[in-house]
């Protein structure tokens, strides 16, 4: 329904996007009924197409009673630029992540995120700081689909040898990094020191990639806040590839990920 009245107004999806907040893929995928959609969501939408108040109002109460959120909307710390990462994990195909001084989410114990959580750049409380473990946790579950995405990780050795938590929690976190490289569907690459400069400098990013014909989606965490640029898609593949290309194969890795746990029984 959404998409008609989409096309009745003669929009884009990338101009209906905009005016709603959110990404153009999301939009797809919102009108394919691939994701649930928030009331204040579908609102915006139909205003934006200039709907009339009664058909507004007919669509608002079903998306209200249909109860299609994603579970991660039932969290009052998650904001929209969270709850919109999150969306896209649970839908993605394919996952591509380089992180170049932590862990990344999806791969992290709880006791490594509530370390990190601490000493974070936000004051959070406890309570707030255990219900993002949750969250985080939950996300998790993707690895455990029946059809999981296929996960690419890369990462640089910081990530590997800053021990966040201390030397114990860090032993755990390289161990359980480990684990989960051991599934078909997960790889894990590291860029050493050695490797000098590379294209990764300018910070991590993520790549989303959904059924084929759809467009990838990249996301960006930073202390500017999470973007999701709409431009140049194909220049961060190109850099996560070059990134990859250098990266040390995945024995040598998980190699290297021993040799660092090794190290700091030291």
């Amino acid at each position: 329904m959404l998409k008609q009245h989409r096309e009745q107004a003669g929009m884009s999806i990338e101009g209906a996007a905009k005016a709603a907040g959110i990404s153009g893929p999301h939009l797809s995928r919102i009108e394919r009924a691939r994701v649930g959609v928030r009331v204040p969501v579908v609102k915006l939408l139909l205003q934006t197409y200039r709907a009339d108040a009664g058909t507004i109002e007919e669509m608002v109460e079903i998306a209200g009673i249909k109860g299609d959120r994603g579970w991660w909307h039932d969290f009052p710390s998650i904001n929209r630029p969270y709850q919109t990462l999150i969306g896209f994990e649970a839908v993605a195909s394919t996952i591509r992540n380089y992180e170049p001084f932590i862990v990344p989410g999806l791969l992290q114990t709880e006791e490594y995120t509530r370390a990190l959580l601490q000493r974070g750049p936000a004051r959070l409380s406890e309570e707030t700081i255990s219900e993002r473990i949750t969250v985080r946790t939950q996300r998790q579950t993707i690895l455990d689909r029946d059809d999981p995405p296929v996960l690419s990780f890369v990462l640089d050795e910081a990530a590997i040898r800053r021990p966040v938590g201390g030397p114990d929690v860090m032993r755990q976190q390289l161990q359980h990094i480990l684990d989960v490289a051991t599934r078909p569907n997960v790889d894990v690459a590291v860029i050493p020191f050695a490797a000098g400069a590379h294209p990764g400098s300018l910070g991590s990013f993520v790549i989303h990639s959904f059924a084929p014909g759809e467009r990838d989606a990249i996301y960006i965490e930073g202390m500017a806040g999470d973007l999701y640029p709409e431009r140049r898609v194909e220049w961060y593949i190109d850099v996560f590839n070059r990134l990859q290309s250098i990266a040390l194969s995945d024995v040598d890795s998980v190699h290297f990920i021993r040799k660092a746990i090794e190290e700091m029984k030291e």
